[in-house]
């Protein structure tokens, strides 16, 4: 039960983030409009508006496509069952960084869902791409050493 719960986890989370991504990709996502959103918000905090004034905002092009292709990349992870905890943290320091801009929506309910994922590491690897693929060839040699007439 506990399997199919992350799966149904992971695939969610996974499709969110890949549609998030496939609209921005789409959608002429402009990351210099929150330059001065950010710095003028009153709920982040000084050390992100420093952050992102500084860094972000002398390389737009660079974070534009990093956020694109990172929930993207985040998205196929978590799908395909490649790499599920390394996108599970990269998920949530993308949600912890919506949620330190005040682009609160579903990011809350987006970071927990990450965190249950970080958090079941060994399920995640049970439910892989890699672990189906094994199995499956497990049982390939199982049938095919029983077939075997030598």
């Amino acid at each position: 039960m506990t399997k199919i719960v992350l799966l149904m986890i992971r695939l969610g989370s996974g499709f969110y983030m890949l549609f998030q991504g496939y609209e921005k990709l789409t959608g002429g996502f402009a990351i210099d409009g929150l330059v001065p959103v950010i710095k003028e918000n009153q709920d982040s905090p000084e050390w992100f508006k420093i952050f992102f004034d500084v860094i972000i905002a002398n390389h737009l092009e660079l974070f534009k496509w990093i956020v694109q292709l990172g929930e993207i990349a985040i998205g196929l992870g978590l799908i395909l069952g490649v790499f599920s905890f390394t996108a599970s943290f990269f998920g949530v320091f993308i949600m912890l960084n919506y949620i330190l801009a005040d682009m609160i929506f579903t990011y809350p309910i987006q970071l927990f869902f990450f965190i249950i994922l970080l958090i079941n590491k060994k399920t995640l690897k049970a439910i892989s791409l890699k672990q189906f693929i094994k199995r499956k060839q497990l049982r390939k040699d199982v049938n095919d050493s029983h077939t075997y007439s030598g």
